[in-house]
């Protein structure tokens, strides 16, 4: 019975998160956000987050300890400090891409927290301990046992689905990345080297890797370009990319070196 209502509870939650990160964005950008790493409304880590302190707060009142206000301030502070870097690091390795980005922020850590979005997190767990939580904790509590238990199925089973469509969906789109990243890569060398000979040729060659790279955008489906419209950028997949970007670069810059010799000698 603690377990569902603790699904309940989560996914409550992570709803609410959903609601404040997309009315934030949308009134930020002025346009329409559909935030989150679901395709569903929800975000999962507001939901972690939100269950967690309150776990810790019913187990600290529960052995006779009372936290003032500047200690659970603090544990929400180091608490969502330490979840959001862990899930975008996490994030990052799965699928090589960020939802968010702090590298703008003022006192940043790789992009991925920073001291004061951590600080409004910190703030945000008083509000979840003293008004949020009592207030939803109340009125699940009023929720008839048996209907607690179907509502954690039909929770899990929606969150299920949504979660395996979310990361088919990313594993997809990441070998289609994968894919053009090779074809261009692959390409590019070999354009360059020829660059100051077939020039026209070179310019051929970039549209058509450029309409190679749009057409498999279009070929993606509704899913896939939603999860797209969510992701703030893709980080480097790894360090042979930037080699080759390195490689390339330094033939560019030969090339101009030589043509420079090339126009002396000839003058």
């Amino acid at each position: 019975m603690w377990l569902s209502r603790y699904i309940c509870l989560f996914f409550i939650y992570s709803f609410m998160g959903w609601i404040y990160e997309t009315l934030y964005c949308t009134i930020k950008n002025g346009k329409w956000e559909n935030r989150g790493f679901l395709f569903g409304p929800a975000c999962p880590i507001y939901g972690t987050g939100a269950v967690a302190i309150s776990v810790i707060m019913k187990v600290t009142i529960g052995n006779g300890i009372v936290l003032s206000l500047w200690q659970i301030f603090l544990i929400a502070f180091i608490g969502s400090a330490g979840l959001e870097y862990i899930t975008s690091w996490g994030l990052e390795k799965l699928f090589h891409a960020a939802w968010w980005d702090y590298s703008d922020f003022p006192l940043n850590l790789h992009g991925r927290i920073s001291l004061f979005t951590s600080l409004g997190f910190g703030l945000a767990g008083l509000l979840v301990v003293h008004i949020i939580a009592p207030f939803t904790e109340n009125a699940v509590g009023h929720i008839i046992p048996i209907l607690i238990e179907l509502l954690s199925l039909c929770f899990v089973f929606v969150f299920a689905v949504d979660f395996t469509l979310t990361v088919t969906v990313l594993y997809h789109f990441d070998s289609i990345v994968v894919h053009v990243d090779n074809s261009f890569n692959q390409s590019m060398e070999s354009i360059v080297d020829n660059t100051v000979q077939r020039s026209s040729r070179v310019k051929n060659s970039i549209i058509e890797k450029g309409r190679f790279v749009n057409d498999q955008v279009n070929s993606m489906n509704g899913f896939m370009k939603s999860t797209l419209r969510r992701i703030h950028f893709f980080r480097d997949r790894d360090e042979n990319r930037k080699t080759v970007k390195n490689r390339v670069l330094t033939k560019i810059k030969n090339l101009r070196i030589n043509r420079k010799r090339s126009e002396a000698r000839d003058e």
